[in-house]
């Protein structure tokens, strides 16, 4: 849940001058204070959007809202006085935030991406891609190869065992990759990074992920494979 909205602060106060209090008519006992409105985002400022300007009885607390009644008949003294107050930085600290957050993660993406084609272009035994295909129209479309072998520019690799909705950073307890291999080029994984088929890369994870684990292939599996081979003889 995220809680924002909008707040005000005063960030000038100065003695008002000749300003008769409306309500308790008192002379010389008012300031005028400037304002900004800024927006929040979990009671962060995010950015001021206006100032305005506020006569304030020290004597009653009367407070004039009305720019025009402060000084009657001259507004552009308002406009000076609030065009040289400037804006408190904290007030824009949000914003500092969010710019920052963004430059941090679009350099760790980019980072991540170029690790990312350094793993395909040097693969090595125990690689795991995470791979979506565009082919499977339900949302289960996501699924892994676990390298076994690299010969020449040959990868023997292993399909993981279930298909998923979405990014996988470690297995489930009866989940693990199938104990029988397949040779692909690697031009093949080279083809689904540029494709953006290929979203991530692991390597050099621990056993907890489950990306250890090898599971039994189906025996029911193996057969259809063997007579769909047979019938493609």
């Amino acid at each position: 849940m995220i809680i924002y909205g909008w707040n005000s602060r005063n960030i000038k106060q100065a003695p008002l001058e000749n300003y008769p209090c409306p309500q308790c008519q008192q002379t010389d006992s008012s300031h005028i204070v400037v304002v900004a409105k800024y927006v929040h985002i979990f009671w962060i400022p995010v950015f001021p959007y206006s100032k305005s300007a506020v006569a304030i009885c020290t004597q009653c607390k009367h407070e004039t809202h009305d720019e025009k009644a402060i000084f009657p008949g001259n507004a552009s003294n308002i406009k000076r006085l609030k065009a040289t107050v400037r804006l408190p930085l904290y007030l824009f600290s949000g914003l500092a935030i969010i710019l920052l957050a963004i430059g941090y993660f679009t350099y760790a993406g980019a980072r991540e991406d170029k690790l990312a084609e350094s793993y395909v272009q040097e693969p090595q035994a125990g690689d795991v891609y995470l791979i979506r295909s565009y082919e499977e129209k339900s949302a289960y479309n996501h699924y892994l190869l676990k390298v076994r072998d690299v010969v020449g520019d040959s990868l023997w690799v292993s399909y993981s065992s279930y298909f998923y909705n979405g990014i996988v950073s470690k297995l489930d307890p009866n989940d693990g990759f199938y104990d029988i291999m397949y040779p692909i080029h690697k031009d093949e994984i080279e083809g689904y990074r540029k494709s953006g088929e290929l979203k991530k890369v692991m390597r050099g994870y621990d056993s907890s992920t489950g990306f250890n684990r090898d599971v039994e292939f189906p025996d029911s599996l193996a057969n259809q494979i063997q007579v769909l081979q047979d019938s493609l003889q």
